[in-house]
């Protein structure tokens, strides 16, 4: 005779009553069997994060501020492959990526009962739910695993703070009247600042001490890729000529 497996008693429970044996195999009571096991396993989970906590603390950062332009939004690990999953539906594709592939998701997980309504237990007897769950574990480690590869590579290419410790005393622009101070403004304030204290780029405060107009001029035009383009993006000669005469002007204290 086989061992009868779905009426083993589980320890710490009421055995099962005769009236239960007549039930078909497969079925087990809900309370307080089912609830048991499912009580010990969120237990052991509460206990393991609990235990990860204390010996992994989260320490508080700097407060917020949105001023840096360099800061690239990151959200917690568990939600890294919907925040990957996002990038691949960019601009007037996000609808995809937002509505239609969670819809379909949600959709299969709803209706998985019925795709699948096997009484077996063992993986292998159950072909449609197993592999949909290895797919979308599968799924969910590749696309976590690819947004912090681009992360820390996106992390990597990002402006560096501006160190402003050498900065300076004296703050005022000279000549801000000049033709080329009119061109910085439109198309270099955006990363030096507008004041020359640096926002994303490096303060060019006293820049005229150190270089002259050429020197300025050879450096504009070639640029620091791939953060500032040759000519800062500017095409025009003679506009990265003014720039660089009226930085050349700019000799603080």
């Amino acid at each position: 005779m086989a061992h009868d497996h779905f009426r083993d008693r589980i320890p710490g429970t009421p055995r099962f009553k005769e009236k239960d044996k007549k039930k078909p195999l497969g079925t087990e009571p809900f309370f307080p069997n089912f609830l048991l096991k499912e009580w010990i396993v969120g237990s052991l989970f509460l206990v393991a994060f609990v235990l990860w906590i204390i010996f992994n603390p989260v320490h508080l950062t700097d407060p917020a501020d949105p001023n840096p332009s360099g800061f690239i939004p990151m959200p917690d690990w568990y939600f890294l492959f919907l925040y990957q999953l996002l990038k691949y539906f960019p601009g007037d594709m996000v609808w995809m990526g937002t509505v239609v592939v969670p819809g379909v998701a949600s959709t299969l997980l709803i209706i998985a009962p019925w795709l699948d309504n096997s009484k077996a237990r063992h993986p292998f007897k159950r072909p449609v739910a197993t592999t949909a769950m290895t797919l979308a574990v599968l799924l969910c480690i590749w696309l976590t695993y690819e947004a912090e590869v681009q992360h820390e590579d996106a992390l990597a290419h990002a402006p560096k703070p501006v160190d402003k410790s050498e900065m300076p005393v004296d703050t005022a622009l000279v000549d801000e009247g000049d033709a080329g101070a009119a061109v910085f403004k439109q198309s270099c304030a955006g990363c030096h600042g507008a004041d020359l204290k640096g926002v994303a780029g490096p303060y060019l405060l006293g820049v005229g001490n150190k270089y002259d107009a050429a020197q300025l001029e050879e450096v504009i035009t070639k640029g620091f890729p791939p953060l500032m383009p040759p000519g800062g993006g500017l095409t025009d000669k003679a506009k990265i000529a003014e720039i660089a005469a009226w930085l050349s002007k700019q000799k603080q204290k």
